[in-house]
């Protein structure tokens, strides 16, 4: 959404206008890229005394638009506080996004003033609507930094294979290999996965089959750190170079805090919300 310099029936706060004297709207962000995630905050200067009112009693709100002109991409999210944040997946994103600030009204004025207003518009109080933009903050272009070869490689270096030994129940995870990490599934469950992980169910499946085994992997990487032979291994420095890339460290990924399940769940883009949204839809269908 990109805002152009026009004429207004009424005085809008902003960098590109004299409407307002002695009063300014602005915005800080914060934007980085983890995983298959873009995660933003946005932090509010707001100068404007009868603005800052307006907010405060509810009759206006901070409002964030996101576009992807490559994607079609939109998003509004609105917030009465001076800060926000948001996250979007990557696969909605492609290139660069777009991100403008406003304030907007949230219920109809029928004589707004301020004391700030440029001399031609002293004494002069206006009728406005619902949702008409009073404000206008900085605007900011994100290119989006997507490494689609290290989420490819991470597949690349597990094997789900059938499980031939029953005393390990229906689920093991071997990282004892070179090349690979294999996720073993009985007889049973194999079949299931097959017949579930490439149709209806594929989030699920994938959640259930892979979240774990991750989490798993992590926890031996992270007590191995320091091994070179396992240092040594192909898998192990695929993930530890995607973890990198992304801002993590195995000395930071502990099982005594959330750090492990944090970064299992990033690597994946939230797949248990995924999987949720997935079996709710199958639900209505049926």
């Amino acid at each position: 959404m990109r805002i152009k310099n026009r004429l207004s029936p009424y005085p809008i706060l902003d960098n590109y206008s004299d409407d307002y004297i002695n009063s300014s709207f602005s915005a800080e962000y914060e934007l980085t890229t983890q995983f298959t995630e873009v995660y933003g905050k946005i932090k509010f200067n707001l100068k404007n005394y009868e603005i800052e009112k307006l907010i405060e009693d509810g009759y206006a709100e901070y409002l964030v638009h996101i576009e992807c002109p490559s994607t079609c991409y939109r998003e509004k999210i609105s917030t009465n506080d001076t800060e926000l944040e948001f996250k979007i997946s990557s696969h909605d994103l492609a290139k660069l996004i777009e991100i403008r600030t406003f304030i907007v009204l949230t219920k109809p004025i029928d004589d707004f003033e301020s004391k700030s207003f440029h001399p031609d518009y002293v004494g002069q109080k206006f009728a406005l609507s619902e949702h008409q933009i009073i404000a206008i903050g900085t605007a900011k272009n994100f290119n989006v930094k997507k490494d689609d070869r290290d989420l490819e490689s991470l597949p690349s270096v597990v094997q789900i294979m059938k499980m031939k030994d029953k005393k390990k129940g229906s689920y093991s995870v071997d990282t004892d290999g070179d090349d690979h990490i294999i996720i073993g599934l009985s007889e049973d469950v194999y079949e299931l996965y097959g017949q579930l992980g490439k149709s209806t169910f594929k989030a699920t499946s994938f959640s259930l089959i892979l979240m774990p085994a991750l989490i798993v992997v992590l926890q031996r990487m992270h007590m191995n750190r320091n091994d070179d032979d396992a240092k040594g291994r192909h898998w192990f420095q695929v993930i530890e170079t995607m973890l990198n890339n992304n801002g993590f460290c195995l000395d930071d990924i502990s099982i005594e805090n959330d750090s492990l399940l944090n970064v299992a769940q990033s690597i994946f883009a939230d797949p248990v919300a995924k999987s949720f949204k997935e079996l709710d839809e199958c639900s209505e269908r049926m």
